[in-house]
């Protein structure tokens, strides 16, 4: 005979994060990072300007996935909502100081390429 199974408890179901949660959480911190690049002169630019780009696209997936939850918000799970949330502002923390220090990094590329150019003759 065949044993039947007699464990009648209910299976764990995993509730899905909203879509672009993570990623705007991704693109909010990467953005943070690459503000501390700026006083590597040309790099600097190219890091802080990427670092504008991500934190635009942080904040753009943060509020679309927090409009995406607030429209349905029983087939998501409630942690993904404070990922976007948390995304939305680390994009906006690291735009506003990618832009400052976008600013810096372009008078210390100027600076550094003057002195070099100095130092040269």
């Amino acid at each position: 005979m065949e044993e039947q199974n007699t464990n009648t408890q209910p299976q764990a179901q995993t509730v899905p994060p909203v879509p672009g949660a993570i990623m705007a959480l991704v693109f909010g911190i990467i953005s943070l990072v690459f503000i501390w690049f700026f006083l590597v002169p040309f790099l600097g630019l190219v890091l802080n300007i990427t670092g504008l780009i991500l934190g635009i696209l942080a904040m753009k997936k943060g509020k679309k996935a927090m409009l995406d939850f607030e429209a349905t918000p029983d087939i998501f799970s409630k942690g993904s909502f404070g990922l976007s949330k948390l995304g939305k502002v680390f994009g906006l923390i690291g735009l506003i100081l990618n832009a400052i220090f976008l600013i810096v990094s372009i008078i210390t590329s100027i600076l550094g390429g003057a002195f070099f150019s100095y130092i040269a003759k």
